[in-house]
């Protein structure tokens, strides 16, 4: 059609409005994709390792060793394959957990370098050979042997290189190695464990689990740690950043493209306004209805189209980079990457869609009139609408009159620009509200008061020294079948390293029954209640009189004096399975123990602040850019359609300072409006991603906050934005000449 050659031209003359639908087209394509791609990638990566690699459905640890394995594998249709693992402290801040290599389940990945092929090799992560500076060819000297680092490692029960799994986060010090059975057993240390790989079943793996369980009762054989695969943190925390990047690829680029969405339909939305004479004369001259249709269709299919090309394409650039980045944080083989040629489908579909349906049923409401009255004008654009109608605004003075007229003259550019503000806020926040929950957690009361946190793999009985206290520690269930498990702790009923408190803050004693709130809120219990427990290693139901809930959040714990510990669950009297301590511990070099410090969880907090960062200040880049956009073309959008009264203002001799204040500053308290919308918003998409971590992790946090000082860097960020916007606007201000209010008398 003829009237297609004007698309360029009306392209070029509104340059900064369609700049601006592109680039939000192009942001919420490149983020759909790349989150996409990514996502997936990192699944099929995670997938192809744990089945490749025969990851384990269980492991336990007994009271004595399994005899007759094979007969044992035959009875519960599965692989069992005994491991030894032994934590050795190289140096202090560097402590490696040392297996012996498997041959049936938790196969060794070599991710650089070569298999142990003699006596002295060793396999070590990754990320602890490159956080201390160790390379292939090097030596370590473990219990007076000699080892050679011959390739780096990774296992699939250790994806997530947690030393506890009580741990949120891996310690820097920390790794895994891995040696010959004749090798770790020259060592003459460590101790035993058990991995079960259940043979295909039509059976879940916790119904597998639970049988098993009860055929080891049956054969006398008791279970000390019983972890399924479903609870360890080292994996399943792999299923919870899957889950993680799918909410984020549907959530950000659909907000996104919502505000195109509103964007493009406001500009096509007034560009027939305009031109309602010029559509109502191309009627009258022949021109079908249809025709008309598709000539202003094609400003929004355009801008979704090259948009979604652009946004697509960049959107491939970070998966790599990514992908490698997580594989580091998430130890697996990176074996190549996979481009979904459906999810770049839907990146460029996705935009013409919504955008095409969005404009066609705007184009669709403007061209309902006739000819006639097209050609005529239509009057109805100077109606009242219902808002100004109900606010009484004859007792404000005229500034304020006239600012606030100028917003609810128009109920879609309102709402463009309160969204608009309210999704760059929540971008903007986001990476805040992490950063205070770090904060927290570094410079936080804690309930514990030690140095060192140990575990041995066997029960003591030995007294210890001063400055350490004795505590024991079951894994339970809520009840029988549920998934997120936790502990019971036995602590001394007078402990001075262990700190309750209650609500106002007043230390509550260790010689009753004390839960922390998240415990409290898992059984559904009050202060007084008594509840039923399942212990998980041999199902066997406990029933606990809760005392007290302790106002604290740091994990789910029951807490209850130590010998009544031992008494209710059937434990040697005067046995611990762990101390807490201020002082070093002279252990029994024969003795297989791990060791925590609290400076060390201190540290991997502070490891995970640095990604963090970096996250705020792209979210912050986003934010930003985003912010221009939308205040920069609802600023514009005014003083296009203000041209007749800034023209009247400069006739009868208002300033240029007095008509900037009034134009430009119509929008700022829509602009405070929107951000404080945007921060219970912020609060409500992070509580859905914790809420997500909770169900698959068993995690949980605290209430989330933010520091004030976060709020007030984040209003001020957003208010620069938008003045920044007046001041590109301000030229379009002092552009408007006087002769423009005669133009429209004459019209």
């Amino acid at each position: 059609m003829v009237i297609n050659k004007r698309i360029k031209r009306v392209l070029l003359e509104n340059k900064a409005q369609y700049i601006g639908s592109i680039i939000l087209i192009i942001l919420s394509s490149f983020i759909f994709n790349y989150t996409s791609q990514f996502g997936m990638n990192f699944e099929r990566l995670a997938n192809e390792f744990q089945e490749g690699y025969v990851q384990e459905d269980a492991s336990f640890t007994t009271s004595k060793e399994i005899e007759n394995l094979q007969e044992l594998e035959s009875a519960a249709n599965a692989m069992i394959e005994e491991g030894l693992t032994l934590d050795y402290t190289l140096s202090e801040g560097k402590t490696l957990r040392i297996f012996s290599q498997n041959n049936r389940v938790n196969l060794p990945a070599i991710l650089d370098g070569k298999e142990l092929s003699g006596s002295g090799d060793i396999l070590i992560s990754p990320v602890f050979a490159d956080t201390h500076n160790y390379k292939i060819g090097d030596e370590l000297n473990i219990l007076d042997k000699t080892f050679t680092i011959v390739g780096f490692a990774a296992l699939p029960n250790y994806i997530y290189p947690l030393q506890s799994e009580e741990m949120m986060m891996p310690l820097p010090g920390f790794g895994i190695a891995v040696i010959s059975k004749e090798d770790f057993a020259a060592l003459n240390q460590g101790s035993s464990f058990y991995a079960v790989k259940f043979n295909e079943s039509v059976q879940n793996s916790r119904v597998q689990s639970f049988e098993f369980r009860e055929l080891l009762n049956s054969r006398n054989i008791d279970i000390l740690k019983w972890t399924d695969i479903e609870d360890n943190k080292r994996v399943n925390i792999v299923d919870a950043q899957v889950q993680i990047q799918k909410l984020v690829s549907k959530a950000i680029p659909t907000g996104i493209l919502l505000l195109a969405i509103i964007l493009i339909s406001n500009v096509i939305g007034r560009m027939i306004h305009r031109e309602s004479t010029i559509i109502g004369a191309l009627y009258a001259l022949g021109y079908r209805r249809k025709e008309i249709y598709r000539h202003y269709l094609r400003f929004p299919l355009l801008i979704a189209i090259i948009g979604g090309i652009i946004g697509t394409i960049l959107g491939i650039f970070p998966v790599r980079p990514l992908l490698s980045f997580f594989t580091t944080a998430f130890i697996m083989p990176m074996t190549g990457i996979e481009f979904s040629l459906i999810s770049m489908t839907i990146s460029l579909l996705l935009p013409i869609l919504f955008l095409g349906c969005g404009c066609y049923f705007v184009i669709r409401k403007e061209l309902k009139h006739s000819p006639v009255e097209l050609m005529r004008g239509k009057k109805e654009k100077n109606k009242v609408n219902f808002l100004e109608r109900g606010l009484k605004l004859e007792k404000f003075r005229f500034a304020t009159r006239f600012k606030i007229r100028e917003q609810l003259r128009s109920l879609s550019r309102l709402a463009f620009l309160l969204f608009g503000v309210s999704v760059a806020t929540m971008l903007l926040l986001w990476g805040f509200v992490l950063k205070s929950g770090f904060d927290d957690m570094l410079s936080g009361g804690s309930v514990y008061n030690f140095e060192y946190e140990y575990k041995f793999d066997k029960p003591q009985h030995e007294p210890l020294p001063a400055g350490a206290e004795p505590f024991q520690a079951l894994l339970f269930l809520p009840e029988p079948d549920a998934k997120n498990d936790f502990y019971v702790t036995g602590i001394l009923p007078d402990s001075e390293l262990v700190t309750l408190v209650d609500e106002s803050s007043t230390r509550l004693s260790t010689n009753q029954v004390i839960v922390t709130k998240p415990m409290a809120r898992l059984l559904n219990a009050n202060e007084g209640d008594t509840v039923d427990i399942v212990r998980k290693t041999d199902s066997r139901v406990f029933s606990i009189k809760i005392d007290k809930i302790a106002d604290t959040y740091e994990g789910k714990f029951v807490f209850m004096p130590l010998a009544d510990f031992n008494q209710k669950f059937e434990i040697p009297e005067g046995s611990y399975v762990g101390a807490f301590s201020n002082v070093l511990l002279d252990i029994p070099e024969n003795q297989s123990y791990s060791v925590v410090s609290l400076e060390e969880k201190k540290a991997a907090v502070e490891e995970a602040i640095g990604p963090t960062k970096s996250m705020i200040s792209v979210m912050a880049a986003i934010a930003f850019i985003i912010g221009m956009i939308v205040i920069y073309l609802v600023t514009s959008m005014i003083v296009e359609e203000n041209k007749g009264t800034i023209s009247l203002m400069k006739v009868f001799g208002y300033r240029k300072k007095e008509i900037n204040s009034l134009i430009l500053n119509s929008s700022t308290i829509v602009v405070v409006i929107g951000y404080i919308i945007g921060i219970p918003l912020t609060f409500k998409g992070i509580g859905v991603l914790v809420q997500s971590l909770e169900n698959s992790v068993g995690m949980t946090l605290p209430p989330l906050k933010i520091n004030p000082s976060y709020l007030l860097i984040g209003f001020i960020v957003v208010m620069l934005t938008y003045e920044l916007s007046k001041l590109l606007c301000r030229k379009k201000v002092n552009a408007v000449s006087m002769s423009e209010a005669l133009k429209a008398g004459m019209e």
